[in-house]
């Protein structure tokens, strides 16, 4: 419109569009100053002032219908920039809340398995006390619930006479933890976990 142009009341303000996309913006309003935002050091600066002053500098440096005309087009330039803000900001929630919720997941899954394990064990337990030996399988000592989700297998080593838990990973044998048996003074079977080889942040906190 020129510089002798007055420049309107509703032309002046803040604009998103200038301050985030400057230089390109600033090709788009033929605001050649605004080139240097890609300056090092004083691009920033370059930015702050396009934010403040950019508005006025395309109004005077292009040709407008109307005010109208005007801001619809600045509100576009606005509308990208704030698009362009969003995806960044999008892409760091995702890479923080998607471990976050992976981690929820999975120690949601260790806890009931460990509590399965538990409630089998109990069953192991009585078996030895009653018995004076080891049952064959955790199914012989009573432990016949179905195993929770994300579990592959529980079973009893008739070597070490751990209960040892195999998780599920994509759709494959995963990592794995035991419950291993002790006695205490009083000659009942008592059980400490062991964390294998699954990360013990992940596992309840007797497991740690």
């Amino acid at each position: 419109m020129g510089k002798l142009y007055p420049v309107p009341a509703e032309v002046a303000g803040w604009s998103w569009g200038a301050f985030f996309l400057n230089w390109i913006w600033a090709i788009g309003n033929r605001t050649w100053v605004g080139l240097f935002a890609v300056v090092p050091y004083v691009g920033f600066i370059v930015a702050i002032i396009l934010g403040v002053k950019g508005r006025e500098w395309a109004w005077q440096n292009k040709r407008w219908e109307s005010i109208e005309h005007f801001n619809r087009v600045q509100r576009r330039w606005s509308i990208w920039a704030s698009c362009l803000l969003v995806i960044p900001v999008i892409g760091i929630f995702a890479a923080v809340a998607i471990p976050a919720y992976s981690d929820y997941t999975t120690k949601s899954k260790n806890f009931s398995a460990y509590m399965h394990a538990k409630r089998a064990a109990s069953h192991v337990g009585a078996y030895i006390i009653n018995h004076r030996s080891l049952p064959a399988t955790l199914a012989d000592a009573g432990a016949t619930e179905p195993a929770p989700a994300g579990v592959l297998s529980i079973t009893l080593n008739q070597k070490t006479a751990q209960i040892e838990v195999t998780m599920i990973a994509r759709s494959r044998s995963g990592p794995t933890f035991s419950l291993v048996p002790s006695t205490d003074n009083e000659g009942y079977v008592t059980w400490s976990c062991e964390p294998g080889n699954i990360n013990p942040s992940l596992l309840p906190k007797d497991c740690r």
